[in-house]
């Protein structure tokens, strides 16, 4: 019998938490097939309890205060002893620190990671989004059959774009994700407003909620783009919000294995999108998208200019994109990634 925990004490509803629901199905179907049960944790008072309030089997909800919290490792170790599991897998660094604290030895620790900022604990397995985050968890020490690469995935859309199937009117360009510094939201403002200088017809439409939404309103309303850029809020129907795009843009400054991203690949869309750690790992430059430099708005401009002259091109690209992920980023490969680095934590236990 296999019991696993998986952990995940984030308070939003973002990519993080998005991947902690997409694995703790695949999670449950293996546990099951080695006689035991994965049980899904979050934090109390979090949108992810919120939303699966009504989720068989349940989700457990536990305090989230802080690593030494005794309320927090109070509620961890209780957790640990009414499940008694084999393997504890922490999205983020917070859980993976109480649960370490909470688990008795010989119980399998492996953290998944989602971004460069992460330590490396001897003895911890490290599931990373991207090659690039195993390449760092190698670096800093982890060792080399401890560290597994497990894409993200999205499940195939209900609907599909038509980029550049409207006669006439102007280009619509999309882009989401939260509205944080690192995602580079002020940088395609300045391209569109580029692209309008250059009697470029086009429109932006940004999904999305965070601190730099009064920012972004300021920065739109100096340009003089009110008319053709709006900040929209957030969604829960992101397919269909991409699928009303021409043309996708992801300005990001930083990410671990773009979820967003994959979701615009998916819908057809032809995507530009700046070419880091991420995006590099996805994307072949003029065959599945375009890619340009880190905060450079010219480029940008230039690249989804070039595309609208060219369109020809530009669905071609958003048709091979969506290709792509429907065959090596869906839910199938997911669970086939996740289970084998499962049953290679089992046999380096035993080993």
């Amino acid at each position: 019998m296999t019991n696993l925990l998986h952990a995940m004490l984030g308070k939003g509803l973002g990519g993080l938490e998005q991947v902690f629901l997409d694995y703790q199905p695949i999670l449950e179907a293996w546990a099951a097939k080695r006689g035991g049960r994965c049980v899904g944790v979050v934090r109390n008072g979090g949108k992810v309890a919120a939303a699966q309030a009504g989720r068989t089997p349940p989700l457990i909800p536990m305090p989230a205060f802080t690593d030494w919290d005794p309320i927090t490792l109070g509620a961890a170790r209780a957790v640990v002893r009414a499940n008694r599991p084999a393997i504890i897998l922490s999205h983020g660094q917070r859980p993976a620190r109480v649960f370490a604290k909470a688990a008795p030895a010989g119980v399998i620790q492996a953290v998944c990671v989602h971004k460069p900022s992460f330590d490396v604990t001897p003895g911890t397995h490290y599931l990373c989004v991207g090659q690039h985050l195993a390449n760092l968890a190698l670096e800093r020490g982890a060792a080399a059959d401890h560290v597994h690469v497990v894409q993200n995935a999205v499940r195939p859309p209900p609907v599909q774009a038509q980029p550049f199937a409207r006669e006439d009117g102007p280009v619509k360009i999309v882009a989401a994700g939260r509205l944080h510094a690192k995602k580079g939201f002020d940088v395609l403002i300045r391209a569109v407003g580029k692209l309008r200088a250059w009697d470029v017809d086009v429109t932006c439409e940004i999904a999305g909620e965070g601190a730099e939404r009064a920012d972004l309103e300021a920065l739109i309303k100096t340009l003089d783009l009110d008319p053709c850029v709006k900040l929209v809020g957030w969604t829960d129907d992101i397919a269909g919000f991409l699928a009303t795009g021409d043309l996708f843009a992801f300005p990001s400054h930083q990410e671990g294995f773009p979820l967003t991203l994959l979701e615009a690949m998916a819908v057809g869309l032809p995507v530009v999108a700046t070419e880091i750690d991420g995006p590099v790992e996805i994307l072949d430059e003029g065959v599945t998208g375009r890619l340009v430099p880190d905060d450079d708005p010219d480029r940008l401009a230039e690249a989804l200019g070039e595309l609208i002259s060219d369109r020809d091109t530009a669905q071609r690209l958003g048709a091979a994109a969506r290709e792509l992920v429907l065959t090596e980023y869906g839910p199938d490969e997911l669970a086939r990634r996740l289970e084998a680095a499962l049953d290679g934590m089992l046999v380096n236990s035993k080993a």
